[in-house]
């Protein structure tokens, strides 16, 4: 237990300190001038336009709750929709801390509060984490398509050459990669013969089974329109959250769909890179503006911190709402089948 959490707050500590320097990176070169001009734009944003993206926001919390409900249904479970709502507010409150730790919390709370097993509820998000990803690669082909000449040299910098460098292994690299998967694959035979019939190896059987379940749930869903619909939805309200605040800062009412996408992207990818995306969403929103669009540095850095603040205000506060009233309305639920069983 003590070593989880250390090691918890070291990956925490890691992805903030990234945050921290890429924050560092782009106000290192500011002037006085620069300070004044973001403080500037900051004072006369409209924050009524910031207000109705985090409404968006909600309801794009909403049609993913709504999505999980489907995927649940055909494994024999049909959680109601608030708690599935609130699970997905602690979950993005708890990736604020630590990346990933989000769908471990998500289904923790979906088994205590609505008695769905752990390990069919990672399954499902398996899926959904699949989804997601086919969803970026299909809002990112968009976003090239429209302005590929615009944006192919922005993404080419900032986006492959990265995953270049980072995944780029020797032939011998690529040797003992495949020596370690051959080994991994004869120690786990050997070690299937060996405790194949102790109790340790059924429970684990089992939990590979209820998982594998929630991963085929998709397979059996009663309607499969339906469930296009809430995912094209999600995305939809993501790029609207994004397009809404165009009209907060008078030197952005200007964009409009090329840039919502190309910001919708590149941004997904800097909220994936650190704890809710401090620092990374602010460096990669900043440099798209700036540099593609053209757009002032103080202008494109305060437009950054507008959009970031006004959706980590809505995960904090819904977050923190969420995890106040899970165990009301599970006493109320409890209540209800008490009622009914006299």
């Amino acid at each position: 237990m003590l070593k989880r959490i250390v090691f918890n707050i070291l990956k925490f500590s890691l992805f903030l300190g990234i945050g921290a320097a890429l924050l560092w990176v782009i106000t290192k070169d500011l002037t006085e001038q620069d300070r004044n001009d973001i403080a500037e734009s900051f004072r006369e944003a409209n924050y009524w336009w910031v207000v109705l993206s985090v409404v968006i926001g909600i309801i794009s919390h909403i049609f993913r709750a709504l999505r999980w409900q489907m995927m649940l249904k055909p494994l024999g479970h049909e959680p109601r929709l608030i708690t599935t709502f609130a699970s997905v507010m602690v979950a993005y409150l708890a990736n604020l801390a630590v990346p990933r730790l989000g769908e471990v919390t998500r289904c923790g709370i979906m088994q205590r509060y609505e008695k769905v097993p752990f390990d069919k509820a990672v399954g499902t998000i398996v899926v959904e984490r699949g989804i997601d990803l086919l969803s970026l690669f299909i809002v990112t082909i968009l976003a090239l398509s429209l302005q590929f000449s615009l944006i192919a040299g922005f993404f080419n910098e900032k986006v492959l050459l990265p995953m270049e460098g980072k995944f780029a292994f020797s032939t011998g690299t690529i040797v003992v990669i495949l020596a370690i998967l051959v080994l991994l694959y004869f120690i786990t035979r050997w070690a299937i013969r060996r405790w194949q019939h102790t109790d340790l190896y059924l429970r684990i059987r089992i939990l590979f089974m209820n998982v594998r379940d929630g991963i085929t749930s998709i397979r059996h869903l009663e309607r499969f329109p339906l469930f296009i619909f809430y995912s094209v939805m999600i995305w939809l309200c993501y790029y609207a959250m994004i397009h809404i605040c165009f009209f907060a800062l008078p030197e952005t009412t200007v964009y409009g769909v090329r840039e919502g996408l190309a910001i919708l992207v590149f941004g997904t990818l800097g909220i994936i890179s650190t704890p809710g995306g401090i620092g990374a969403y602010q460096f990669i929103v900043t440099e798209l503006l700036n540099h593609v669009y053209l757009l002032d540095r103080p202008v494109a850095y305060a437009f950054s911190w507008i959009v970031w603040v006004g959706q980590t205000i809505m995960i904090i506060l819904f977050g923190l709402l969420s995890l106040l009233l899970l165990p009301v309305l599970s006493g109320k639920k409890q209540a209800h089948v008490e009622e009914g069983v006299h």
